[in-house]
């Protein structure tokens, strides 16, 4: 009886260290069929073939759309071997008897023994048995989960808020008084909604995140070429939030006796200075020589999409609109207080599409939204980004745009810079859409006005760019993506900011039940946040590193520990009340 119980003890013992090295993504000290598992890094699992006859194994990525099948390996006859394989991204298999050539036509079955799609996971290991009578893969070791580390995390960040909420609630009970907390008395001033800045730190803090690596999972980064991924959604929330301040901050300066033409050289000074910035940061990871200096970059889109939008606004909003009689002037009130930006906004469409569908290189088809390289097996090699990637390397030479993209990898190709010259049209219009958005909360005074309208606003944008993308990753007319920032990818992102915009506003404004912590604060000094992080980048104790950095576990520890900090000094800042703004 206690020789059982004890037996349970142990096995109960050994169930719980199994399932903990699975949550810490350890492959243990085992080394199935001799494999020494510790040479694997992250995202890779060891596969051994045998075959009955000499074949070649080829394989393509989910991630490499229409690209040909690349050899991994060459089986011969009853002789074992093993390779390593990655596995962030499903990959298609197939074993073909020619073995001569290092790619294959998805199209071409001839000497086709069988195609496969086995799903893979980080430090497995897997038998791949090739016969005459078909294929199999078999899990000689099973993977770790690389998912339980984001589920304790998340389970551990949002226990840690829930105690500092209490604790917050305690003191305030305590410590009540008639002073305003930190920013309060500058927000009441302004007329300041905190949803606004609750948005814009949400933004930035996942923006740190991502660029922190995210914990190397890449549905968390961006995604290589068409698609969404939730890195994606930063950047335009980021710049769509700018579109929505600009109202309420020109109207500000309206009501202050500012004369117009400040308001527009305010508006310019600020641009220039996001810019220079831009290009300076652009150094940190990037080459300081002249030859090689990279011009656009993230400040650098935002400070053309600020010139463009805010600039125009200020030139053509009336200081003191007087909306039209009757119902339906009321209702479309914020609609044609904004009716010239509208006007814009379709100019720069119109021109953003003629530019894409007609301009290219000779040697390259018109309309062409591809990647080049292997893309559509070989069929415009050097035509990368299409009509965005031909102006750029035009204009601005291939040494000056962004040479490591994950496109480039994929893909291979001519280089494309996610933040170049034709991109900053449709930026532009985010920032227009943006722009509406502001002046919704200018001219329409109740909370389900405001949050009917901007969910309306989404559902319209959400559909228009789903329909412009064919509801599906590569089909549409004009897919959703980053890289050329399509507009699908505009309507789409712009989508999702209205409807995070209208949650942070109905608790933190109509309802107000939460203040936007941990997220107000770094709102209100987002860009301070941003390039403070890009000088960091490689400085402890923002970043650390530890001989063996090959787990999603410990990367992502690294960058949540650096995206705290940061948050840590935002809040210090608001504390102090230190607001940089340029």
């Amino acid at each position: 009886m206690n020789e059982s119980t004890v037996m349970t003890g142990n096995d109960t013992w050994e169930w719980y260290k199994e399932m903990m090295r699975s949550w810490l993504e350890d492959p243990g000290v085992e080394e199935p069929l001799g494999l020494n598992m510790s040479s694997l890094k992250m995202d890779q699992a060891f596969i051994m073939g045998v075959a009955d006859r000499d074949v070649g194994v080829y394989s393509v990525s989910d991630d490499c759309f229409r690209c040909p099948f690349e050899k991994q390996n060459v089986l011969t006859a009853d002789a074992e071997k093993w390779w390593v394989v990655t596995t962030a991204r499903r990959m298609t298999w197939r074993v073909y008897e020619d073995t001569a050539d290092q790619y294959i036509s998805a199209r071409n079955t001839s000497g086709l023994l069988c195609q496969l799609r086995p799903a893979m996971g980080e430090f497995g290991v897997y038998k791949l048995n090739a016969s005459g009578e078909g294929c199999n893969v078999s899990v000689v070791k099973d993977p770790v989960d690389i998912y339980m580390p984001v589920l304790l995390l998340l389970g551990m960040l949002l226990g840690v808020w829930v105690l500092y909420g209490v604790i917050k609630l305690i003191m305030s009970r305590i410590r009540r008084t008639g002073k305003m907390r930190y920013g309060d008395k500058e927000l009441a001033m302004q007329q300041r909604l905190r949803a606004l800045d609750t948005f814009r730190g949400i933004a930035i803090v996942f923006m740190i995140f991502v660029n922190d690596g995210a914990g190397g999972y890449w549905w968390l980064e961006h995604a290589t070429w068409n698609g969404l991924a939730a890195g994606d959604l930063v950047f335009p929330a980021f710049l769509w939030i700018m579109g929505v301040c600009i109202p309420l901050s020109v109207k500000s300066a309206f009501a202050k006796g500012v004369p117009r033409w400040k308001i527009v050289m305010h508006i310019v000074r600020r641009s220039c200075m996001m810019f220079m910035i831009g290009v300076s940061l652009n150094t940190i990871y990037g080459s300081n020589m002249l030859h090689e200096l990279r011009i656009f970059g993230v400040l650098q889109r935002l400070a053309i999409a600020y010139l463009i939008s805010a600039g125009f606004y200020a030139l053509t909003a009336p200081k003191y609109y007087t909306p039209p009689r009757g119902a339906c002037g009321q209702a479309l009130k914020d609609v044609l207080s904004c009716v010239w930006c509208w006007v814009l906004t379709g100019v720069l469409v119109g021109l953003h599409t003629a530019i894409t569908f007609t301009i290219h290189h000779p040697d390259c088809p018109a309309g062409y939204l591809g990647p080049g390289g292997k893309h559509d097996d070989w069929v415009a090699p050097e035509c990368s980004g299409g009509a965005a990637g031909f102006i750029d390397r035009l204009l601005l030479g291939e040494s000056h745009l962004f040479q490591n993209s994950d496109a480039r990898h994929v893909y291979g190709g001519l280089p494309t810079d996610p933040e170049g010259l034709l991109g900053c049209l449709t930026s532009a219009v985010q920032a227009l859409l943006g722009v509406q958005a502001g002046a919704t909360v200018l001219l329409q005074r109740s909370h389900k006005a405001r949050v009917s309208r901007w969910l309306a606003w989404a559902l319209v944008f959400a559909l228009a760019g789903a329909l412009l993308a064919g509801f599906s990753r590569e089909h549409g007319v004009i897919p959703i993506n980053k890289n050329l920032w399509s507009m699908s990818f505009v309507l789409v992102t712009s989508a999702v900011s209205l409807a995070l915009l209208s949650i942070c506003y109905t608790f933190t404004d109509a309802w107000r039940i939460w203040g936007g912590g941990p997220f107000r604060a770094p709102g209100l000094n987002a860009i301070a946040l941003y390039v403070g992080h890009s000088i960091c980048a490689h400085l402890f104790p923002f970043h650390w590193r530890i001989p063996e950095m090959r787990t999603h576990s410990i990367r992502l520890i690294e960058a949540v520990w650096g995206t705290a900090l940061w948050v840590i000094i935002a809040h210090i800042m608001a504390k102090k009340k230190v607001f940089i703004t340029l």
